[in-house]
């Protein structure tokens, strides 16, 4: 109970996933700029692209947290899991090209190991910026 009590705070119903909450925590917990949460990206047209995550905007980054199943629940009849990864590589190449932005992923392990995946949003979001200036 104590865990929960102390993690109620960072409570989001924003958060589509348990991996986003932790995303979520991970970065508050090491100092990390707050991300803008399922951050919509639109085409010219105004037709959605897609929703990401997390989004850094002012550092030009967006983030995803993927988890095994989302590949399997995405599967339509007659499809295999490399459709499904093949149509989320096109989605990504989509959302960066649209907004200028670096893409990064987290996936369950990166829990894992916390500093490390905190290192390395840090660097994304330093290269990111960095990339914005030139």
């Amino acid at each position: 109970m104590h865990r929960v009590r102390d993690l109620v705070p960072f409570a989001d119903g924003r958060s589509d996933s348990i991996g986003e909450s932790r995303g979520k925590h991970l970065f508050r917990s090491f100092g990390l700029p707050q991300p803008e949460l399922q951050y919509e990206v639109r085409r010219a047209d105004g037709s959605i692209v897609g929703v990401t995550d997390w989004a850094w905007p002012e550092f030009g980054l967006l983030g995803e947290f993927d988890g095994r199943v989302k590949y399997g629940r995405l599967l339509q009849p007659g499809q295999d899991p490399g459709d499904v990864v093949f149509a989320e590589k096109r989605r990504e190449d989509e959302l960066r090209e649209i907004t200028g932005f670096s893409m990064i992923r987290l996936i369950w392990s990166d829990f894992a190991h916390p500093a490390v995946t905190a290192a390395r949003v840090r660097r994304a979001l330093s290269l990111s910026k960095g990339m914005q200036a030139k």
